[in-house]
């Protein structure tokens, strides 16, 4: 066989694949039709990340970094840049970690474009975030193929345990377009990369395969797509799974039912699963059901409250606004809450100066004290309340215990004033304080140039009176990728037993390239 012909054009990979589904579907009249049919089944959005830079991305990324002056060169601050690089490829998209016990050792872990397809690369800090390791995480081995490697991965995640094992997850998956031979391969799957903090396995782990290959002329096999996984560790002393390991993700379902482990999602659904290890170096449970009876669902976020058990907030998008809701694993199955915690609207940045998906800022980032979980996210409106042209930022309060809720607006700036706030995230210190991170337009009377703010809330997530703007500099997301094309789907904040949180951000202070940023917090 010659060699493939490799490509990511979403919008191709869509049109060829409706088109295929089309042709062995012959009750549906064209494209159009089944594209209808689709959207009117199935409201949720396939969100893959952008998994290779469009063309001619590498020449203006160097020539935009020769004029552009050295990272941080001629600023006084207290960030420390994360990725020890000193290329323009753009690292988007931030997954956090902090030792439980000691707080010393802060992993962070982020999508990057560095060899052209999108890639996990990790840093490791053994000081508080003082300074920093670069290694690349292990990739996947396709089943399908013969374990040839997988071409990209996203959508990092990061946990560490209680004895200094860390746990790195991604989605990895192919795109590959073969016209000499009219082959193509969109394979997914979940991994798990397991190790010691500062190194991770050579091996990693397959959590769920799902596959979609075949040829131009058929057979091909493509009913199932995977998306968005994360990972947590519970960390809680005294509980019963204490150094139990979950991995939870999105699964898309085509035209035909999906069965995966002991999960079923009918046609046109999307569900959440998880899977499970006890500990390191153990295997993990086969994929169960995390979402019920709700099959529009997308993004997910797993806290352990202080009895041991796991809960996952996921998004529903059944109806016209998007519903919260949170899940319980009770005995061996997940129980969906009878209703959500959260009801809003997201229509868009108000911003028109960016061209990045933000969809992802409905995410669900959730921290947990006790019994009391916090959940970050971003609207335009809550419930039946006030609409705004911009985002702000929210969190929802949840009591683990007895599913009441209340939701909290974040930013304290003028309601209305069309100012963003998107991709946040709670984290919880255990003195009870909630913080939550995210990027922020308010200074800017252009609705450009972002800073990573930070807020801190002591009456349990009512308000933020104490926040600030936590990066050095304010900064455009848009000279980082190319046509202003990703800039991520999350933004992780973590705390530290000791005290500290920690902050990590993309940022394009030197006004050509991409880069991670940390900042250690102690207010």
């Amino acid at each position: 066989m010659k060699p493939l012909v490799r490509t990511a054009n979403v919008c191709l990979l869509a049109a060829l694949l409706s088109t295929l589904v089309f042709a062995q579907n012959p009750k549906f009249k064209d494209v159009d039709e089944l594209s209808q049919y689709f959207q009117s089944n199935h409201k949720a959005p396939f969100d893959r990340d952008s998994v290779r830079l469009p063309p001619g991305a590498a020449a203006s990324l160097i020539r935009g970094a020769a004029r552009a002056p050295m990272f941080n060169a001629g600023m006084k601050g207290t960030n420390v840049k994360v990725n020890q690089d000193r290329n323009p490829w753009p690292k988007a998209e931030i997954g956090s970690a902090v030792d439980p016990v000691t707080g010393k050792t802060y992993i962070v872990m982020e999508n990057d474009f560095r060899e052209n397809w999108d890639h996990m690369f990790y840093h490791v800090s053994t000081n508080g975030g003082k300074s920093w390791t670069d290694d690349s995480m292990v990739g996947g081995a396709d089943p399908v193929t013969g374990f040839v490697p997988l071409t990209f991965q996203s959508d990092p995640g990061v946990a560490l345990d209680g004895l200094s094992h860390s746990y790195l997850s991604t989605i990895t998956g192919n795109n590959i377009l073969d016209f000499v031979n009219g082959y193509e391969n969109f394979d997914t799957e979940i991994e798990v990369a397991e190790g010691f903090g500062t190194y991770t396995s050579l091996l990693p782990t397959p959590i769920d395969d799902q596959p979609c290959s075949g040829t131009f002329a058929g057979p091909f096999t493509c009913n199932a797509q995977l998306d968005k996984p994360l990972i947590t560790v519970d960390n809680v002393i005294g509980s019963p799974n204490y150094g139990t390991v979950y991995v939870y993700y999105t699964l898309f379902c085509g035209f035909d039912p999906c069965t995966d482990g002991s999960a079923i999602a009918p046609p046109f659904s999307s569900v959440i699963l998880e899977s499970h290890s006890t500990g390191f170096g153990l295997p993990f449970s086969p994929p169960a059901l995390v979402s019920g009876n709700l099959f529009n669902t997308q993004f997910s976020s797993l806290v352990v409250d202080s009895h041991g058990t796991p809960h996952i907030f996921f998004d529903d998008f059944t109806n016209p606004q998007v519903m919260m809701y949170e899940s319980t694993l009770t005995g061996s199955t997940w129980v969906v809450s009878p209703t959500p915690v959260a009801t809003f609207s997201f229509v868009g940045l108000g911003s028109i100066n960016w061209g990045f998906r933000s969809f992802g800022t409905v995410a669900p980032g959730c921290g947990i004290h006790a019994d009391t979980a916090y959940c970050a996210f971003s609207a335009n409106q809550i419930g039946s309340g006030r609409a705004e042209g911009g985002v702000s930022a929210y969190v929802a309060v949840v009591d683990t215990q007895s599913g009441s809720s209340t939701v909290h607006r974040v930013n304290n700036d003028l309601f209305g004033n069309g100012k963003d706030h998107f991709f946040p995230w709670a984290t919880t210190k255990s003195d009870g304080s909630v913080y939550v991170g995210w990027y922020d337009d308010r200074k800017d009377p252009f609705n450009t140039l972002v800073g990573y703010w930070v807020g801190k809330s002591t009456d349990g997530g009512k308000t933020f009176p104490n926040q600030r703007q936590v990066s050095d500099v304010t900064f455009n997301p848009c000279v980082g990728f190319p046509g202003c094309g990703f800039f991520g789907d999350y933004t992780q904040i973590v705390a530290g037993p000791d005290g500290v949180v920690h902050a990590a951000w993309s940022d394009t202070r030197d006004q050509a390239s991409m880069q991670i940023f940390s900042q250690s917090i102690t207010w």
